[in-house]
Parts: structure tokens; C-alpha cells; sequence
């Protein structure tokens, strides 16, 4: 697998990020080590993951599902050393009993208020948990995992330094930040000496959705980062739901998908077309061609692969020996309504 340098890091890892986050829960243990197992194989070292992974998905998750499941596997295959580890704080939930209802569903009127933020206390506590649970000394890079207006960043990025300097992380990225908040944070930290952020994770993909749309607590990668990112080659862009819940390939899964109303357009409508024809053309599927595409993007991005199946996983895996040209580019990235 190809490598690329991440950001001001001069850290090599590779054009694909394996994304942990449903591994130790819907994925089980055994699929989980062999999707890693085979990642390590095929050349990747990039793991993603964070301390709150994945308490959604049944009564009794907690949020350490993920993280605990990579410490094991490290842990029991020796390969520290191999992997390029990311981990998140600031998503955690204060409560995760307080999400459910007396029927133990879940009420995500409540989330905002149960986040835990990023206080200098909360990420204190949160590298030192991520750090039991991965059973690892340091973290290669420590993402604030969402934005938190409430404290201020100097608070914020002023623990994040020092937990550089003691040693327990090695870089520093943000994770659905708007690109000004990103940019703001970089000056503060520049001007202090302090450690800068040299990742943006944010959902991006080939498929654009309505302008001005609310993500919420997320952020969706747009024209302003692009942007940003050409001009500042020190910030690298690792792009989370490239597939957007694999809807690429499946009419069906598109039309059922909770967010298509905000991808229902007639630019959707041609990139699909575009993208489906070049598909045919190169004997791949569309879901391969976006991962492909992303991979040869410029400015760069790193696409976070989350499958939560050996077979999605090996399906994935197979973009890697699609090799796209400048015009085949162009074709793709120039097509809109």
C-alpha cells in the first residue's frame, strides 16, 4: 500500500486509514483481529479510533468497545510498533444510561448535552483511559473530536501541548471543526510555541450535499477547507463516511439512507452518472472508483475505511489497484449540474 506524509509530521502512513469504530461491538472479535490482521498485511499502519466508540450500538455498550479491542490485538500480536495509532477525546458522554429512555432507546435530543467536551480536565482524563484501554504508552496522533465553543481554546490547546511534552501524544488533529475554528487554533498554538494541529478529520466524499446544510455537531468537508488545504500542505484531510453508508452501489440503500434528502439533487443526480460510467469503463464499482478517487485527490485526503464486514473490508481493499488518470480526474471532479 502507498504511503504518504501526514501533515508537518513527516510521519509516513499509509493512503488508507483503517477506521475502528464499530470493531469489539457489531463487528465481533474474530472478524475484527482478521480485518486487521489483513490491513497490517497489505501494507496499511493508519488505525482509527476514539474513546467513545461505539456506545450506540446496544443496551449494554459503553463507549470503550473499540479502543479495547485494539489494545488486545497489539497487545496479543506484539505490533505496536507497526501501527500509526489515532484516537479522539471530546465526544465521550458524560452518561451513556442517560441516552435511554425507561424502553432503552436511545433519545438523541439528549446528546448535546451529554458530551463531554473538551475541558483540560476532560482530556486529561480521556488520554489517560484511551491509554489503558489501548494498553500503549502514546498516542501518534490525538484528535478533539468535535468543537467545543464553550471553553477556550487556549484552555484546550494548552493541555493538548503538554500532554505532548510529557509524552503521551505525538500529534495533534481536529475532528469537525469549521475551517476558521481549525485556522484560529493553529494561530494560538503558533503564537504560544504549543504543538499545532496537523489533521482535519471531517465527513467527505464525491458526493456533495445541499449548500448550507446543518450537520450538527459534524462537519462536512467543503469549497472553504479545499481551499485552506491547498495553501497550508502542512494540514492533511482524512475523510470519514467516504461511502456514505455505502450507498454508491445500491439504489435502494440511497433512497433509505436518513441523510438522501440532503444529497437528493441534480448535481447527485450527474456526479452519479459520471462516476457510473467511468465505473463501467474500468470494470470497477462505484464504491471502489469514490475510494480511488479520494486516494488521488488534490489537495491530499486520506479516506477512512470503516467496514464493518470482512467482505465490505476485501471489497474496499481491491481500490487500491485502481490507478486514475489526470483527465480521468478531471472528469470525475469537474462534473455538476
Amino acid at each position: 500500500m502507498e504511503k504518504v506524509i501526514l501533515g508537518n509530521t513527516g510521519e509516513s502512513v499509509s493512503s488508507i486509514c483503517l477506521g475502528a469504530m464499530l470493531m469489539g461491538s457489531l463487528t465481533d472479535e474474530k472478524a475484527s483481529f482478521e480485518m486487521l490482521d489483513r490491513f497490517l498485511e497489505a501494507g496499511g499502519n493508519f488505525i482509527d479510533t476514539a474513546n467513545c466508540y461505539a456506545w450506540w450500538t446496544g443496551r449494554h455498550a459503553t463507549g470503550d468497545e473499540s479502543e479495547t479491542l485494539l489494545g488486545r490485538w497489539m497487545k496479543l500480536r506484539g505490533n505496536r510498533e507497526r501501527v500509526f495509532l489515532a484516537t479522539k477525546a471530546g465526544a465521550r458522554l458524560k452518561s451513556v444510561p442517560a441516552m435511554r429512555n425507561a424502553e432503552g432507546e436511545i433519545v438523541w435530543d439528549r446528546l448535546l448535552g451529554e458530551y463531554e467536551y473538551l475541558s483540560p480536565a476532560v482530556i486529561r482524563k480521556g488520554i489517560e483511559g484511551s491509554l489503558r484501554r489501548l494498553q500503549t504508552e502514546v498516542i501518534d496522533l490525538y484528535y478533539t473530536h468535535i468543537d467545543d465553543r464553550s471553553t477556550p481554546l487556549e484552555d484546550t490547546l494548552e493541555v493538548l501541548d503538554r500532554l505532548v511534552r510529557e509524552g503521551k501524544i505525538r500529534h495533534l488533529g481536529c475532528s469537525n471543526h469549521r475551517t476558521w475554528r481549525m485556522e484560529r487554533s493553529r494561530a494560538v498554538s503558533t503564537v504560544r510555541g504549543w504543538k499545532p494541529y496537523a489533521a482535519i478529520q471531517q465527513e467527505y466524499s464525491y458526493l456533495r450535499p445541499k449548500p448550507g446544510t446543518d450537520f450538527g455537531i459534524g462537519v462536512h468537508g467543503d469549497d472553504e477547507l479545499m481551499d485552506y488545504l491547498r495553501e497550508n500542505e502542512d494540514v492533511t484531510l482524512l475523510a470519514y463516511s467516504p461511502l456514505l453508508k455505502g450507498i454508491y452501489d445500491d439504489r435502494k440503500k440511497r433512497e433509505s439512507y436518513y441523510n438522501w434528502h440532503i444529497y437528493d439533487t441534480e448535481d447527485t443526480r450527474v456526479r452519479l452518472e459520471t462516476l457510473s460510467s467511468l465505473a463501467r469503463e474500468l470494470g470497477v464499482s462505484n464504491s471502489q472508483l469514490v475510494l480511488a478517487w479520494l486516494r488521488h485527490h488534490r489537495p491530499k485526503v486520506i479516506p477512512i475505511l470503516g467496514a464493518r464486514t470482512l467482505e465490505q473490508f476485501d471489497q474496499c481493499m481491491q481500490s487500491l489497484a485502481i490507478r486514475l488518470t489526470d483527465e480521468q480526474m478531471a472528469i470525475l471532479s469537474a462534473a455538476s449540474a
